[in-house]
Formats: structure tokens, C-alpha cells, sequence
């Protein structure tokens, strides 16, 4: 019987053979790809375990038995599952490694050709409907849920920066592959100035001994760190204007991340840019 850990990726195959856990962050990956957590939990199921039956991928997925059949016909939808044809009981199976992650980028950038020319379209018909509207400019505000989501908002907040960009950097992290964010080195090597403060005992702690390696890479590209002895929020404030700001440290437990809102504002992110050079100021140098 193939058994998983509550709360781990760590699978029990037939055989009896603990194959150790799956990296936490090989899921959340295939999120960022375009798949909910049901979804990722089942295909690395389906990869780990081969062709096998629903009840079978429900234990060893996590995935409730109640709702591994739609999230088989998710997954067969977007041609990452298919029922193996055959007497008896479904079995479930999902194509090899690379033909996953060949099929998801082909239906991301599906999705966005779809994207640009809806845009297109609506831009012409806009344009016909309200030739001459005003130009206002309007405060964007907006409540990010689920660590892809505020990935990608991190992202273009990397790739939109044009001179400073600030952070209080605090657990949970968007980015732990084990490689730097090309995004970040992308934005130093415009010329942007970066500085982040870390809380002291996170930083200090042993178990982060990884998390300061891999960090090490970021310092070496032009990342200036201090210590700070507390830092009540996550925040990333660029050029004073726009700010992402975890409203919470705790994780939302429908989303696995806590709540954040985008605000492209300049006053208020003045405002926490003042904020974070009174605790520079304090900070202590890595």
C-alpha cells in the first residue's frame, strides 16, 4: 500500500520502499506553472507511482478521494493525465517529465497569444467607443493570494524597477530553488541599487545555513544586507512608487502563503521606503 505523510511529499511506494521525500518546493513550482495544489500534489503522484488506480493516488497524493476524479479529468484536460485503457478499475497515468513540462509551456504561451490579441481587440474597441475619454490617473490597489500569484507580482516589480528597490525579506520565501532569481541579478545589472534587511535570529538561526548560501549570490551581484533585530512585515518597496506588502506572516491556509497587497502608489510607498531607512539606519552590517 502506497502511504503519504500528513503535511510531507514524503511517499511509501508498493514495494514497501520509503523513496524520501519530495522537495517542498518541487510542488509549488508546478503552481507557478499554471496548476492548483490538488493538481501538483496528483501529477507528482502519478509521476512518482506510474500508472495506478484512483483510490491508490488519493493516499499517496493527499488529495481527498472526494475529489480525485475531477482533479483527474483537470489534469486529462490539459493533456498531463490520461485513463489507460483496459479491463477493471480505471487506471490513471501522466506522460514522462519533460513531455509535462513541454505541454504546460505550449499552453502558457497559448494563453498569452490568446492575451495579446484579446487585448488588441479591446484597445480597437475602446478606442472607437470613447475617443475622447480623459486620461486619469488612478491609485492600483490590489490583495494578492497564493505564493504564484505574488511571485509574478515580484517579478514585474523586478523587471519595473529602474533606480532602488528596498525589502524587510522575512520567511516564507517565492523564490527556493537553490539557483539566484535571473530576475534579481537581471534588475543589478541595469544598475539598480538594492537593499534588504533580514531579522537577525532568522538569519542566524542554523537551519538557515542554505538559505544563507544561496543568498551569498545575490550579495556577491551588488545586494547590500544589514541585520535588523526585528522586522514586523515582509515588504519590497521600488523607486518610492510601488510596494508589495505581506499584510500577515502567518499563512493563509486556503492559499499556503500569507495575504500581500500591490499597491502602486507613491505616497504611501514613500512611506514605507522612509519606514525602511529608520530601521537601515538601526541595522547592523551582515
Amino acid at each position: 500500500m502506497a502511504t503519504a505523510e500528513t503535511g510531507s511529499d514524503r511517499i511509501v511506494d508498493f514495494d514497501g520502499l520509503d523513496r524520501g521525500p519530495i522537495p517542498a518546493n518541487v510542488r509549488t513550482e508546478l503552481e507557478a506553472l499554471g496548476l492548483n495544489p490538488n493538481q501538483a500534489r496528483l501529477l507528482l503522484a502519478l509521476l512518482r507511482l506510474g500508472p495506478a488506480k484512483a483510490p491508490d493516488l488519493a493516499r499517496v497524493s493527499g488529495v481527498p478521494r472526494t475529489s480525485i476524479y475531477p482533479v483527474l479529468e483537470e489534469l486529462n484536460a490539459k493533456g498531463l493525465a490520461e485513463r489507460v485503457s483496459g479491463p477493471g478499475p480505471a487506471v490513471w497515468a501522466a506522460p514522462g517529465r519533460d513531455e509535462i513540462l513541454d505541454r504546460l509551456r505550449l499552453a502558457e504561451q497559448e494563453r498569452l497569444r490568446e492575451h495579446e490579441s484579446r487585448t488588441e481587440r479591446v484597445r480597437a474597441l475602446l478606442a472607437k467607443t470613447f475617443p475622447d475619454a480623459p486620461s486619469v490617473s488612478l491609485t492600483h490597489a490590489h490583495v494578492i493570494r497564493g505564493m504564484a500569484e505574488v511571485r509574478r507580482a515580484y517579478e514585474r516589480m523586478l523587471t519595473e524597477t529602474e533606480t532602488e528597490l528596498v525589502m524587510f525579506t522575512r520567511p516564507p520565501y517565492t523564490w527556493t530553488t537553490g539557483s539566484p532569481n535571473p530576475a534579481v541579478l537581471s534588475m543589478l545589472k541595469r544598475g539598480v541599487k538594492a537593499r534588504v534587511l533580514y531579522q537577525a535570529n532568522e538569519w542566524e538561526d542554523p537551519a538557515a545555513e542554505e538559505f544563507r548560501r544561496e543568498t551569498e549570490a545575490y550579495h556577491s551581484a551588488g545586494v547590500e544586507p544589514r541585520l535588523a533585530d526585528d522586522l514586523p512585515i515582509k515588504l519590497v518597496v521600488a523607486d518610492r512608487r510601488m510596494a508589495l506588502v505581506a499584510l500577515t506572516l502567518e499563512a493563509v491556509a486556503e492559499d499556503g502563503y500569507p495575504l500581500t497587497l500591490w499597491i502602486e502608489h507613491p505616497g504611501y510607498a514613500e512611506l514605507h521606503a522612509d519606514a525602511f531607512e529608520q530601521r537601515w539606519d538601526r541595522a547592523r552590517p551582515l
